[in-house]
């Protein structure tokens, strides 16, 4: 029940499929916590699932209970029908199996599992899927998997334990899609007979769950140059109907990170949309849209600048996308001296490259003009020195 033990989401041992260690040895049992998903919706008993190991000593019982997260609380009562029975040994068969564990334990401890998470599609939901190496052992033996993320920078959270696929699209999913980037799968091999015999944990390298953009940082220049930027999801689009097409449309957008600035960001966007369409799943990438990037020619020299490009997924299509917004990409761009050109007095006249010459001629010049874009400056010129000297003025100046 939910409210128990003075709190919302007590966390109790369910013992429907499972049963208690015999005396003398441990177990990793299923800690279920109990919660209601919506205001008025259906209550789930067990929607998150917590490992907790239990010993049973004869006399007593020892858990070990895993931290818990949110409103969630153990609770614990005493149940006068349990009986524990302490078993007794000999010294000599109490040797004999020390030994035998001994070198059972020497061959798990050489192991190598070498866990690999790989994204799938099942039955229109998305899955990871934990793939390890089975070593050439003649031991009966079995494999603990247990799935965990980083819920804070340098911080790990248990998500699912002993579950080859974690089920990507559930309600737990959704919760944890705000934060859920870094998955990680840890796997443990350990004999039927005796769980304390188990070889080191392997934990496989951290997979990005989500959408990202590649490179994750630019650096450019106020060059014109157009620059590729790859957006892709690591996991497989599902299609959340029968009349929707597999895809995520996702809108662009730049913000400059100079607060101060009232300036428009430094960079433009080839596109303001990209589309995410569903491919088969190759090189860490199962839907990949690619956008140029071209830092903005504004002839200032207004120093470096920082903008932001962000991704939002519009709010229709699959829920798992709904609340779910990409790591930002950060480009920075790098002003580039602004070249100059001169008419005054006579006038002189010094162009870009530096070339001085005079030009006393009255009527209506091109001062320069650009051969990439729309821009040209205009000058007029008329005569101001009179009879002795030829000696012309700028009485004007027009750009577009």
């Amino acid at each position: 029940q939910m409210n128990k033990c003075g709190t919302q989401a007590p966390v109790w041992l369910s013992l429907k499929s499972e049963s208690l260690p015999a005396p003398g040895e441990s177990k990793w049992l299923t800690g279920c916590a109990t919660w209601q998903v919506f205001f008025g919706g259906h209550k789930d008993c067990c929607l998150f699932r917590i490992p907790i190991s239990v010993r049973n000593c004869g006399e007593f019982l020892v858990y070990l209970l895993q931290p818990t997260q949110g409103c969630m609380g153990y609770c614990a009562e005493v149940h006068t029908s349990v009986t524990l029975q302490a078993k007794r040994c000999s010294p000599e068969d109490a040797d004999r199996v020390e030994n035998k564990l001994a070198a059972v334990q020497d061959k798990l401890t050489s192991l190598a599992l070498q866990p690999v998470i790989t994204p799938e599609l099942v039955q229109g939901r998305v899955h990871l899927k934990c793939t390890y190496s089975l070593p050439p052992s003649k031991l009966p033996l079995q494999y603990r998997v247990v799935w965990s993320h980083l819920s804070t920078p340098g911080k790990k959270e248990q998500i699912q334990q002993d579950a080859k696929l974690y089920d990507f699209s559930s309600r737990k999913a959704i919760a944890y899609a705000v934060y859920l980037l870094q998955v990680f799968c840890t796997v443990t091999a350990f004999t039927r007979d005796s769980l304390e015999q188990q070889s080191l944990p392997e934990e496989s390298k951290g997979f990005y769950a989500g959408i990202k953009f590649l490179p994750e940082s630019l650096q450019i220049a106020e060059d014109g140059k157009e620059h590729v930027l790859t957006v892709l999801s690591t996991i497989p689009i599902a299609c959340p109907g029968h009349n929707d097409s597999c895809k995520i449309t996702l809108q662009l957008s730049t913000e400059d990170l100079d607060r101060q600035s009232l300036a428009a960001p430094d960079v433009a966007l080839s596109a303001c949309q990209v589309e995410l369409l569903r491919a088969p799943c190759a090189g860490g990438s199962c839907a990949a849209a690619t956008v140029t990037v071209t830092a903005v020619t504004d002839l200032a020299g207004d120093g470096d600048r920082a903008s932001r490009i962000r991704a939002e997924p519009l709010p229709r299509g699959d829920l798992l996308w709904r609340a779910y917004t990409p790591t930002d990409v950060k480009v920075t761009v790098r002003d580039l001296p602004t070249g100059n050109c001169y008419s005054f007095t006579d006038p002189h006249i010094i162009t870009f490259d530096g070339w001085r010459y005079d030009n006393y001629k009255i009527g209506t010049f091109l001062l320069c003009r650009s051969v990439s874009r729309a821009f040209e400056v205009h000058v007029r010129q008329w005569d101001c020195g009179g009879r002795r000297s030829p000696t012309a003025c700028n009485c004007g100046v027009a750009a577009r």
